[in-house]
This record gives C-alpha cells, structure tokens and sequence, in this order.
C-alpha cells in the first residue's frame, strides 16, 4: 500500500491587492511565506518604479523575469562555485597521493 501522502497547510498572501492562498508541506511554510515577502518587496518597487498606467498582469510580469534571471545567475554562480571546490578537491587528492608516494 502506498504511504498516506503527507497533511497539507497553507499560506495566505496577499499580492496587489488580491488575496491568495497556496497549499504547502509543513516543512515548506516558511520557506513560502518568505517567497510572498519576497514577492511583495519586489511588486511593491516596481510600483513605485513603474509609469502609470502599468497594469498588474504587466508589473507581475515584469517581477517575475526579473527574480527569474536572479535565480539563474544564482544557479552559474552556484555551479562555477562547485567547478572550482572539484578542481580544488582533485588538487588536494593529487597532494595526499603524492605524499603516499602514489603520483
């Protein structure tokens, strides 16, 4: 028999004005209502940034390319870090090797 799935709680957010709420893990409620924090942040600069006129489907657009490139370069950043910590690590192994004698 399969696992019963776990119970499910939610998070309400508020974003421009409409009310939201999202079903989340447990284990995954702060990590989302820092998501919405984050969100509302974000929404509520480009408000002030934005012309008049911008609708909100625009400025939720707009938001969500810009935290979309953040996260990519987050994910170069993250894997040129963990190219470097290999090289490094591959450089540490060639030492202890040839200090056993292993070259």
């Amino acid at each position: 028999m399969a696992e019963p799935s776990p119970p499910m709680v939610s998070v309400d957010a508020q974003l421009l004005g409409q009310h939201y709420r999202v079903a989340c893990r447990p284990e995954e409620q702060a990590l989302l209502r820092e998501a919405v924090a984050l969100l509302q942040k974000r929404l509520a600069e480009a408000g002030q940034q934005a012309t008049r006129g911008v609708s909100k489907e625009r400025l939720t657009l707009m938001v969500a390319m810009n935290l979309a490139a953040d996260l990519l370069r987050a994910e170069e950043a993250r894997a040129e870090q963990s190219a470097t910590l290999e090289a490094v690590a591959q450089r540490l192994q060639a030492l202890v090797d040839m200090g056993r004698g292993e070259e």
